[in-house]
């Protein structure tokens, strides 16, 4: 079998492994060392390149991220694993206007809540994440979702690109304008939102937040489109190549046993990543961030995504799939004997 001579990685601009190891070019010194290009499927021209990010339809190709557009892939019929999973928690807010007079969660009997709505050929992410949101809050308080108010707040659509001005802003995400303006305006009473997005509207607004889902010590009850995170790649690739993606993976665990000792510069990487403030960073990802990058297969992570499954399956956002299938452990096992042997780069500039 022919050998690639091109590898594409993508990576949502929320902290990931990845987003780190590209921000400083390890991944690309390393594959260059053997040859290999790698290129950003976000900075891609091509349109249809840029969507492979959520619909994994280009060959070759690494995805690190949100949790959504792989489940929904995987339904669709794209032929991916998951060779790995991240876990970074986050803020996970329901917000109101400072004037509001919710006060706890429990005051969200009889409110309503802001659901974006985008058009869109793909899964709607961000509906997906802040339906999750909303009903782990009724959840936790204890209120049936038939005593709440769901509010559409409608959106066109969405193109996540690596060169526009509005991934260097995360104010400008279609989502947190849609949640901004429908609490601004009165149309609803409370939103979602999480991490970096959260602490954004909290500086820039002022709005007030009545729970946080983070502080709950039931990782399942965490669960949503950021956590877990999956690692994914084409199917053929991790067969027919198993080395390439070990070696993707082995950058990814010395870049976390880096960040563990690197807070201030895993900070300024996450906000380059995300567009938000180094403040909005620390705020939304907490002090130890920079602890939580390892790639595992933990039973704890691997639960987590088969949950967020079966939640978009019953919300009808996603088609059904084998789950266990999905899971291909052996390109980390690889990775592990491997991590040693790299030397990541001294030069700390990033790209």
């Amino acid at each position: 079998m022919t050998e690639p001579t091109t590898i594409w990685y993508t990576r949502c601009p929320v902290p990931t492994t990845s987003g780190i190891a590209q921000h400083f070019r390890w991944l690309h010194g390393e594959f260059a060392r053997n040859g290999l290009a790698l290129e950003s499927i976000r900075a891609a021209q091509d349109k249809a390149v840029r969507l492979s990010h959520f619909d994994h339809t280009h060959e070759n190709q690494f995805r690190e991220g949100g949790n959504v557009p792989p489940l929904w892939a995987r339904g669709e019929g794209r032929d991916t694993v998951v060779v790995g999973i991240t876990w970074v928690d986050e803020e996970q807010l329901i917000l109101v206007r400072e004037d509001s007079p919710l006060r706890t969660v429990a005051d969200l009997r009889g409110a309503r809540l802001g659901l974006p709505r985008h058009d869109s050929q793909i899964v709607d992410i961000g509906r997906a994440e802040d339906l999750r949101g909303l009903l782990t809050a009724l959840k936790i308080g204890g209120i049936g979702r038939d005593e709440v108010i769901f509010v559409d707040l409608h959106g066109g659509d969405f193109d996540l690109r690596e060169d526009t001005a509005a991934e260097r802003d995360v104010g400008a995400s279609p989502k947190l304008r849609l949640n901004a303006q429908g609490l601004l305006d009165g149309t609803v009473d409370a939103v979602y939102a999480k991490g970096a997005f959260s602490a954004t509207l909290i500086e820039r607004h002022g709005f007030r937040p009545i729970l946080d889902i983070n502080e709950q010590s039931d990782p399942l009850l965490r669960v949503n489109a950021g956590t877990p995170r999956p690692i994914t790649v084409n199917r053929d690739l991790a067969q027919n190549h198993p080395l390439i993606v070990a070696r993707y993976l082995a950058v990814l665990q010395k870049t976390a046993q880096w960040a563990r000792t690197h807070h201030d510069e895993v900070v300024q990487a996450i906000a380059a990543e995300t567009g938000a403030t180094q403040a909005a960073v620390k705020r939304g990802f907490g002090p130890h961030v920079h602890e939580r990058f390892t790639v595992t297969l933990s039973e704890t992570s691997v639960a987590g995504l088969r949950a967020q499954k079966d939640y978009l399956v019953a919300e009808g956002f996603i088609q059904d799939f084998a789950f266990d299938s999905w899971i291909d452990p052996a390109p980390l096992r690889l990775a592990e004997t491997l991590v040693e042997q790299l030397a990541l780069s001294a030069d700390l500039q990033p790209a």
